[in-house]
């Protein structure tokens, strides 16, 4: 059912591999009666405008912008930005070259780790997470199977090995209960991984993984693809996941699935006779000839704040929703800075608490066209050279926000 890597001692390799398939079977069955189950717990998503998403201005949404300047020096120089967390004081930023930590008016701390094969070192660095208990951040090394442990000002403090059916992780979270949920790429022609989500637990030295949600059956071909920039989310105390080629946003607490949110989109995802025809495909060609064909990739994106979920639908638009009701938003247009955010959550935010950023040569070109209203942003273009770091910004939205879309567009059902 599942194609496994070659090991070096064939004997070990065929009882591990037998060890596995009775682990799927157990869980396959597990899995299915918890859908079942579960089936009369799933709540529809109330979407007001459905089928008529709307352009917003971002003012619209937001109260305020807040700026932070990354400081430039020889020893910061940041390439293409991944993804941002904040917390406690400390901006981490990661882009292609590596982890790095700035205090929060955004002056360089140190970097976190480096590339060699030296204990305290990756040879390649997947991801991060933040443990907030220990205040720690976890640099995620599939190709050593390991996590290191950095303080937040970048000094080493231990190391977890991962056994390899258990690398792979393309994003990790924790949960406010300490509960961690590890996320793995669609499998391709070198690593079949059999499970989507896999709740992790640390002992001593080493990490226990628990499957959670089995893998769909589609490859990427012959290439690592993490389906999601951002699968999972915190929101108000409870874990929330989403899945490949997927209408539901998984509600997780205490290891177990405990409710399942669904999105009815217009548009219907492919049925495994579709899906049959792409297996052979690249992934990324396989995205594209689902959404020609006029079908939905499923929700593609999901980030949080206190108050509201944000959901990427279809790499297309986005729904803000707030626990009770959403909007359907197709854009979001800035009309101080005269620019569109075609995905807030995508490409306007690479973080929890939608921190995004802005390149230096982006800003650069907006020296001298600035109203008097953005003055906290004006201050920073008036300095800031073509090859300096981005700026983060971080949205600060308004309250009530939902209702007041609905009532400022006349929206209903």
């Amino acid at each position: 059912m599942y194609v496994y890597k070659k090991y070096n001692c064939m004997k070990s390799g065929y009882i591990s591999l037998i060890i596995e398939l009775v682990i799927c079977f157990l869980v396959g069955i597990t899995w299915t009666s918890c859908q079942k189950t579960d089936h009369e717990d799933v709540v529809q998503l109330k979407v007001i405008n459905k089928n008529a998403p709307i352009e917003v201005e971002l003012y619209d949404l937001v109260d305020s912008i807040q700026y932070t300047a990354l400081e430039t020096s020889d020893s910061c120089l940041l390439g293409e930005i991944i993804n941002v967390k904040k917390v406690d004081g400390y901006y981490f930023v990661r882009d292609n070259f590596g982890l790095y930590a700035f205090d929060e008016n955004g002056k360089f701390v140190n970097k976190v780790s480096q590339k060699g094969n030296g204990q305290k070192e990756y040879v390649q660095l997947d991801n991060f997470y933040i443990d907030e208990e220990r205040k720690l951040v976890g640099l995620i090394c599939n190709v050593s199977k390991k996590i290191m442990f950095f303080t937040y000002d970048g000094m080493y403090h231990s190391t977890v090995y991962m056994k390899e059916k258990d690398c792979g992780i393309s994003s990790m979270m924790q949960s406010p209960h300490q509960e961690l949920l590890a996320c793995y790429p669609m499998p391709n022609n070198f690593n079949n991984v059999p499970f989507e989500y896999k709740r992790i637990r640390i002992r001593h030295d080493s990490l226990v993984a628990d499957p959670l949600v089995p893998m769909k059956d589609l490859t990427t071909k012959d290439i690592y693809y993490a389906f999601f920039s951002h699968p999972m989310a915190l929101y108000k105390d409870t874990c929330l996941l989403l899945s490949v080629l997927s209408h539901n946003i998984y509600a997780v607490q205490d290891g177990k699935i405990n409710r399942t949110y669904q999105y009815d989109l217009f548009k219907a995802l492919p049925d495994e006779k579709e899906l049959e025809r792409y297996k052979g495909e690249n992934f990324y060609d396989q995205k594209e000839k689902i959404k020609s064909s006029g079908k939905s990739i499923g929700l593609t994106g999901i980030q949080t704040n206190g108050d509201y979920v944000f959901i990427s639908v279809n790499d297309e638009d986005i729904l803000i929703w707030d626990g009770k009701q959403s909007v359907l938003i197709q854009k979001v247009y800035d009309s101080r800075l005269d620019h569109y955010f075609y995905n807030i959550v995508l490409s306007g935010g690479c973080a929890d608490e939608n921190i995004g950023f802005y390149t230096a040569d982006f800003l650069c070109q907006l020296k001298g066209s600035l109203l008097p209203r953005n003055d906290a942003l004006r201050q920073i273009v008036d300095t800031v050279e073509e090859d300096d770091n981005p700026v983060l910004y971080q949205f600060v939205f308004k309250k009530n926000l939902v209702n007041q879309l609905i009532e400022k567009y006349k929206l209903s059902l």
